[in-house]
């Protein structure tokens, strides 16, 4: 609207007085001076993009739609109240949101989700029950897993680094004397995302809260891939050695490591129960062990059966996937140094590189 000022206008003789006119007209010069002397409008902001989110809320225990839940967004100014089925639909930008849900007889749910389309989104809340609010100064907390309400037993819930505790097995934790309008929360469990939440204190009452955690992706260590023989497990060693029957197992470098190079029977020498002498080993009473080759005892009774060509010390552990070593009582029946044989004296089984890798 032209206000002030005075504006002759073409084809009259009039002098228009219009206060206010000259300010006017020097803004719509301005918007003549672009090249070309083309008008060119400003294209107005493009409004945010907004998505239909269907909240529903339900009570934990019978999974009935909860009416009358009272839900606020962060960011959002106006509030949203449940109808009779328990459902309600924002419409709302993408985005990250924290939420809180409240409805009388129940504990005030914390929460967040993302908005990245269309979608729905279910809330579980408590009934309260039987416990008493009326004490003043007291904090109730619980925390329960975002969307299926699981109580969540051991999660971190601390107040302002002031007070912590671990909730029990119903998801709750209690805190007293708490001061002043607002508690900041913080609660961490591993597996969901760290929350930290302020909590708006009753003063002269007790007030609860519900925490809802939302599950987080939890970085495993790398996935080591062990690709293990046919031919060992064939011969039950990985059995042995996955159920605890295994006594004293190792690898090449476990061998070279114990002093087997030059001769392998000095990788020996340490374990109980195992007399080592020259080239010749025995067990504890000074018996004859079982020497087995790639399953194949080297001796039978009085019979030759697969000898080591020049014996264990001519073994380099290169050669060697795995050796089993067993004393006394624990040495398995399949290594037996004779028909009938119980062997509580002891083995060694001998597995070679070349037949383990055949198998892999």
């Amino acid at each position: 609207m032209v206000t002030c000022g005075s504006v002759r206008v073409r084809g009259s003789r009039r002098r228009v007085r219009c206060p206010g006119a000259v300010p006017a007209l020097m803004a719509m010069l301005s918007l003549c001076a672009s090249p070309g002397g083309v008008v060119r409008a400003q294209e107005p902001e493009r409004q945010a993009e907004t998505f239909d989110v269907t909240v529903q809320v339900r009570d934990a225990e019978s999974d009935a739609p909860l009416l009358g839940a009272l839900i606020e967004l962060s960011g959002v100014s106006r509030r949203h109240v449940t109808g009779v089925r328990g459902e309600v639909t924002l419409e709302i930008p993408a985005g990250y949101y924290t939420f809180t849900a409240q409805k009388g007889g129940y504990a005030t749910l914390r929460g967040d989700f993302g908005v990245i389309g269309p979608s729905e989104l279910t809330v579980v809340m408590h009934e309260l029950g039987d416990v008493d609010t009326s004490i003043p100064g007291r904090l109730l907390v619980r925390v329960a897993e975002f969307g299926s309400g699981r109580l969540i037993e051991g999660a971190a819930v601390a107040l302002s680094e002031r007070q912590g505790g671990l909730t029990d097995g119903s998801g709750w934790v209690e805190f007293s004397d708490v001061d002043g309008p607002v508690a900041e929360v913080t609660v961490e469990m591993l597996g969901y995302r760290k929350r930290t939440e302020p909590v708006t204190l009753h003063e002269g009452r007790t007030t609860v809260v519900e925490v809802a955690m939302s599950i987080d992706a939890v970085v495993l260590a790398p996935l080591e891939v062990e690709v293990r023989s046919g031919f060992l497990e064939a011969h039950g060693v990985y059995w042995r050695m996955d159920h605890g029957h295994a006594m004293h197992v190792f690898d090449s470098e476990d061998l070279i490591e114990r002093g087997g190079v030059p001769y392998l029977t000095q990788a020996f020498t340490r374990i109980p129960n195992l007399h080592v002498l020259g080239d010749s080993i025995l067990g504890r009473r000074r018996c004859r062990i079982a020497v087995y080759w790639d399953g194949v005892p080297t001796e039978f009774g009085d019979q030759i059966v697969r000898p080591i060509p020049g014996g264990l010390d001519f073994l380099a552990p290169e050669e060697i996937e795995l050796v089993e070593i067993y004393t006394g009582l624990r040495t398995p029946l399949r290594f037996s140094r004779w028909p009938g044989d119980s062997n509580d004296c002891g083995a060694i089984a001998v597995w070679s590189k070349r037949r383990a890798d055949r198998s892999r």
